[in-house]
């Protein structure tokens, strides 16, 4: 079943690269001043509900699907989880910095986004390297 592993990077991209953007998307909300609390919609509570949360739920539910049908359960696996967690743990911090900013109760928003996006950068290069060299250890 390679098609599940291909949705499943599918997923974990697009999830990856909502969190990336979603913090340059805070700055320039920010700098453009539209912070009112008017109907208009608000674009990064957009993106993260409808395109962020729904890729990262497949990404997890997908992942989780690939290592139980393949049947992996390798030490690297643990490592990999535990990173996982912690991106699962950056996307909440994101919703909040998101919230905080929507609502002005935060000082320097571009600093704290500048953190989230390089924390954020370092935990997906983490796994990515963390997946492109298992195979190297099992030669």
């Amino acid at each position: 079943m390679p098609w599940l592993l291909t949705l499943h990077i599918a997923a974990l991209i697009g999830w990856c690269g909502a969190l990336l953007y979603l913090p340059g998307l805070l700055v320039s909300q920010h700098a453009s001043g539209s912070r009112s609390r008017s109907t208009q919609p608000y674009l990064p509570l957009w993106v993260y509900t409808t395109v962020a949360t729904p890729v990262a739920l497949a990404a997890i539910i997908l992942g989780t699907l690939v290592f139980t049908f393949y049947g992996i359960l390798d030490e690297w696996l643990v490592l990999k989880l535990v990173l996982v967690t912690a991106l699962v743990i950056l996307h909440l911090l994101t919703g909040l910095l998101m919230v905080r900013c929507r609502q002005g109760r935060i000082g320097k928003p571009h600093l704290w986004c500048y953190l989230q996006s390089a924390l954020t950068a370092s935990v997906i290069t983490a796994i990515l390297w963390l997946v492109l060299a298992k195979p190297l250890a099992e030669v």
